[in-house]
């Protein structure tokens, strides 16, 4: 699907950038833009910018840019559809569907029925849960510590043991019994074909996207009866990989950091503590996608899984996941209470918090799993658990954190520093081995990424720099940036130099709404890079620059052209380029 581009140009005109930036991190205005902390990564001096006259904005420290609609696609995890959708409604802009094909019409509609079905259902199962009837609900929920403002605040409910209540009560609302089925909230049964409650006599969990629509409910018994908890089926509106239990809460945090725990009352119980950071996977193995999800938001997250056996299996499932990411990974065990809800009840606020303070990175947390394997006082098995040490060591990419460790491990463990290094340089080695063998990219690839960057940081000096820009726009020409993107920038930079027309971001918003395409775009119009503010260096960058494009857009002609006398043209003007030197005074 994808919408004309006058509805996006709509849609991202009436979007206050600033006013909904300002929702995720306070701005302050400065001169002609705002600025404030990144809401992309922990810092403690202000380096992002938003321009409100270019709607873009920019972060100097970690590189994070575009518009309002790939702010909220990098924020909230949306897709460019859903962005537009939720600006377009938070705008009260209607879209015209009449340009959607029959199946989109038809797939818009049944999505905007399954959301209205889940939410009537999690109202309904909210009202049950107070009704006298079912008051055992609501005391096994307030037995286990949770406030009525908590129980509100996470939507909970109860279904009845009455199979078809919810059924009946949606079948009055005029739903189909096709549609409540690929809801998820009912089965079909074998015998009558009539749909029947999913999720009878336990009590409801809902679960929210980022935008706090509910996507799916999960259930728990009230007795020990099998399976304990029950989740939603996955369908249009819910995949288990892309949602994370509580973030929608814990994106609002003011936290460097995210507690990940493995269930919903560990969430809750947390939340209610005052760990308003506190997420959860949905009863299924944490995956890269949930990893993805998290780095959108924090660059730090402290695992906090139960303490039995699984619990320890899990968090080492989880920890290469999350680095893998980038994301620094933290481990803590309660020594006491089996989960984090358990230890709350005995311990408090301030016991827990003093405990994640202190939690010990990953490594250790590896280190001493991997000891437990091992008898070390017998020399054959310490080798073993050494090797075994060097080997995780070695799959860190930071040589900073190895220097760290290798030091404290060699200590701790009393072996020789130069041995374990060796040890851990031939691991290493068949990493790097690996590595090679897998790549895709050829080598190349990182000299054309350095050109690439060399372009765009060009292109940022161009625009922010007219006063000197106007003075080579003989010596260049759009078709010299190979990338169509950088082609596009260049082209609207020179016809603003020479016409003094203004680069036109409609055009740039919809042919490039990719997030990586807006960033680049993003960076040329606002990013002034202070290393040029002495203006002999800033010459002579922009000299280079132009010999350079010259140099490689040649050698491209003369590859592809068959006719002499432009070979012979081409030829003179490569030449003539060792000799090129720009006037910036009188042009």
């Amino acid at each position: 699907m994808r919408y004309p581009e006058h509805v996006i140009e709509e849609v991202r005109e009436k979007s206050d950038i600033v006013s909904i930036i300002s929702e995720y991190t306070a701005l302050t205005k400065k001169g002609h833009s705002y600025t404030g902390l990144c809401p992309f990564h922990s810092e403690k001096t202000p380096s992002f910018s938003v321009s409100e006259d270019k709607q873009l904005y920019y972060c100097f420290g970690c590189g994070a840019g575009g518009n309002v609609i790939t702010f909220l696609m990098q924020k909230e995890s949306m897709t460019f559809i859903e962005t537009i959708k939720y600006l377009a409604e938070r705008e009260n802009i209607k879209l015209d569907e009449t340009y959607l094909s029959e199946e989109e019409v038809e797939k818009n509609k049944k999505r905007q029925h399954l959301l209205e079905i889940l939410k009537e259902s999690a109202r309904f199962f909210h009202y049950q849960l107070r009704q006298e009837q079912h008051k055992s609900a609501l005391t096994y929920l307030t037995d286990r510590g949770l406030s009525l403002e908590t129980i509100k605040q996470f939507g909970l409910g109860y279904a009845s043991p009455q199979f078809n209540e919810l059924y009946e009560y949606l079948k009055q609302k005029g739903y189909s019994d096709e549609l409540l089925l690929e809801s998820g909230l009912f089965l079909s049964s074998k015998n009558s074909q009539m749909p029947y409650d999913r999720f009878a006599d336990r009590i409801i969990f809902p679960i929210f996207d980022l935008s706090k629509k509910v996507i799916a409910f999960g259930g728990r018994v009230l007795d020990g009866s099998l399976p304990k908890y029950l989740n939603s089926p996955e369908n249009l509106l819910f995949n288990k990989s892309r949602v994370l239990y509580g973030l929608h809460l814990a994106k609002t945090s003011s936290s460097s950091y995210f507690i990940l725990v493995e269930g919903y009352m560990d969430v809750i119980a947390m939340h209610q503590a005052g760990f308003n950071q506190t997420i959860a996977s949905l009863g299924t193995a944490f995956t890269p996608g949930h990893a993805k999800l998290i780095k959108r938001h924090v660059k730090e997250v402290v695992i906090l899984y139960d303490s039995d056996g699984a619990g320890q299996k899990a968090a080492l499932r989880a920890i290469p996941i999350l680095r893998n990411e980038g994301i620094k990974v933290k481990v803590l065990q309660l020594k006491e209470g089996k989960d984090p809800d358990e230890f709350l009840k005995t311990h408090g606020y301030e016991a827990m918090k003093k405990l994640i303070e202190e939690a010990p990175v990953d490594i250790w947390f590896q280190v001493l799993h991997v000891e437990k394997k091992y008898q070390l006082s017998n020399p054959e098995e310490k080798v073993k658990f050494l090797q075994e040490i060097a080997t995780i060591l070695a799959e860190s990419s930071s040589s900073i954190e190895q220097a760290i460790y290798i030091g404290e491990i060699c200590s701790k463990y009393q072996i020789d520093e130069a041995a374990f290094k060796a040890e851990m340089n031939q691991h290493q080695g068949q990493i790097l081995k690996r590595v090679r063998e897998k790549a895709k990219e050829p080598p190349s690839m990182m000299q054309k990424q350095q050109l690439f960057n060399n372009e765009v940081i060009f292109l940022a000096t161009l625009y922010h720099y007219p006063q000197l820009g106007r003075h080579i726009l003989k010596y260049i020409k759009p078709e010299m940036f190979q990338e169509e993107l950088l082609y596009d920038l260049a082209k609207a930079i020179m016809e603003n130099l020479e016409m003094g027309d203004e680069v036109d971001l409609n055009y740039f918003t919809t042919k490039y709404p990719e997030v990586n395409e807006q960033n680049i775009i993003s960076h040329v119009l606002i990013y002034k890079d202070q290393r040029y503010e002495d203006m002999e260096i800033l010459q002579k960058m922009m000299t280079e620059n132009v010999k350079r494009l010259n140099k490689t857009y040649i050698e491209k002609r003369l590859k592809q052209t068959t006719d002499i006398k432009e070979v012979q043209n081409l030829l003179f003007q490569k030449k003539e380029l060792d000799k090129l030197n720009i006037d910036y005074i009188n042009g």
